[in-house]
C-alpha cells in the first residue's frame, strides 16, 4: 500500500527498483509489527502481507523478488515467538498451521507470477519478430514493386531500340563490329529482362522444382565467374551433393549469388586475398559456409532491416534472407579473427 501511494504521489514518473524494493521491505516490517501485537501468526489478517509480495513477484527482477518472498515469510514465522506459550493447545495448531501455509501460498504465488511472466516475455519476443518481419515484407514490398515497375517501363524502350538496331544491321552493309556488339548486349539486356518475368511469374504462382544441389553449386561458381572475374574464389564444393535436391525456384540462385557477391565487395576493400567457399550437407541439410577478410558492424541485425551506411543499405542481404526463409533455409552472419563467415543452411531431400 505505501508503494501504491508513493506510486500515484509520483504520477507519471517512474520510480526506480531500489526505490520499490525500499518501499515494499518498510511495509513487510511495518505489517509484521502490527499484526505481531494483535493477536501473532493466529492473527486471520496476516493475509494481508501477500498483497506487497504479490507487488514484488510483479515489478521486481527475480533476485528482489525472491528476497521480498524469502524476508516475508522470516517475518511471519518469528511471530510465533510472539505466540502465548499458555495458549491451548488448538490455537497453537491454529497458528501453526497459517504459518505453513502462508509459506506454501507465498512460494506458490511466486512461482506462478515469475512462470507467467516468462510466457508474457516470449509473448513480447514473438511478437517483436512479427513486427520486425512485417517491417521487412513491407520493405521487401516495396523493392518488388519498384523492381517489377522499372522492368515494365524498360521493356517498351527496350524493343524499340532491338527494333531500330535490326533496321540500322539491315540497311548497314557491311555491319560494322560496333553495331553488331551493341546488337548482341542489347539482346543480353531483352534476355534478363524476360528471366525477370519468368522469376516473377513462378513467385505469383509459387512453382518450386527440385534443384541437383551440386548442379546449384556449379550454376553458382560460373556465375561468379561472370559477375565477379576479378575476385579470387576458393571452391570446397563435396561431390556427395549429387545426391541431394533442393526444393526451390528461380530466384534462389540470384539470392545465393548476392550473398558471394557482397562477401567479395567486402574482400577486395581489404586485401587481394581470396574468398573461401565451402558447399557440404549433413543428414539432409546443405551447408555453405562463406569467409572473407573484413569488418561488418551491426551483424545481428544484418538481413532483417535495412541499415543505411556509406556501403549501403543491406537490401541485398534482406531479399537473400527472406528467399532463403521461403524455401525452409537459414542466412547468419559471424565475426571471428577478423573475418567474417556467413552460414547459409538449405534442406534437401535424397
Amino acid at each position: 500500500m505505501i508503494l501504491l501511494l508513493y506510486m500515484a504521489a509520483l504520477r507519471n514518473r517512474r520510480l526506480s527498483l531500489l526505490g520499490m524494493f525500499a518501499c515494499l521491505l518498510v511495509e513487510i516490517v511495518l505489517l509484521n509489527l502490527l499484526i505481531a501485537f494483535n493477536g501473532a501468526a493466529s492473527n486471520p489478517f496476516s493475509a494481508v502481507l501477500l498483497i506487497p509480495l504479490i507487488m514484488a513477484c510483479v515489478w521486481l527482477p527475480h533476485a528482489g523478488a525472491v528476497a521480498i518472498v524469502g524476508l516475508s515469510i522470516a517475518a511471519q514465522w518469528t511471530q510465533w515467538q510472539f505466540t502465548h506459550m499458555d495458549t491451548n493447545h488448538a490455537l497453537l495448531a491454529h497458528a501453526q498451521g497459517m504459518l505453513v501455509s502462508f509459506t506454501i501460498t507465498s512460494v506458490l504465488i511466486m512461482t506462478v507470477v515469475f512462470y507467467l511472466r516468462h510466457r508474457l516475455a516470449q509473448q513480447e519476443e514473438k511478437l517483436h519478430a512479427l513486427r520486425e518481419k512485417q517491417l521487412r515484407n513491407e520493405q521487401l514490398l516495396a523493392i518488388g514493386t519498384a523492381a517489377a515497375q522499372l522492368t515494365h517501363e524498360l521493356a517498351t524502350p527496350t524493343q524499340a531500340a532491338q527494333w531500330l538496331l535490326e533496321e540500322g544491321v539491315e540497311k548497314t552493309q557491311p555491319t560494322p563490329a560496333w553495331l553488331s556488339d551493341l546488337s548482341a548486349q542489347l539482346s543480353h539486356i531483352t534476355h534478363k529482362l524476360t528471366q525477370w518475368r519468368q522469376v516473377t511469374d513462378d513467385v505469383r504462382h509459387q512453382r518450386t522444382v527440385a534443384v541437383n544441389a551440386r548442379e546449384l553449386a556449379s550454376e553458382i561458381q560460373h556465375l561468379m565467374q561472370l559477375v565477379r572475374p576479378e575476385v579470387a574464389i576458393n571452391w570446397h564444393i563435396e561431390a556427395q551433393l549429387d545426391t541431394l535436391k533442393v526444393n526451390a525456384d528461380r530466384t534462389l540462385l540470384p539470392a545465393l549469388s548476392n550473398v558471394i557477391v557482397n562477401a567479395c565487395d567486402a574482400q577486395k576493400r581489404v586485401n587481394d586475398e581470396p574468398v573461401s567457399v565451402s558447399c557440404s550437407h549433413k543428414n539432409n541439410t546443405v551447408f555453405i559456409e562463406i569467409r572473407n577478410a573484413g569488418h561488418t558492424e551491426n551483424l545481428e541485425q544484418l538481413g532483417q532491416r535495412l541499415l543505411p551506411s556509406s556501403k549501403g543499405h543491406g537490401a541485398g542481404a534482406i531479399i537473400s534472407n527472406a528467399t532463403l526463409e521461403k524455401f525452409g533455409g537459414t542466412l547468419r552472419w559471424e565475426h571471428v579473427n577478423h573475418e567474417v563467415i556467413t552460414w547459409i543452411t538449405l534442406p534437401s531431400s535424397s
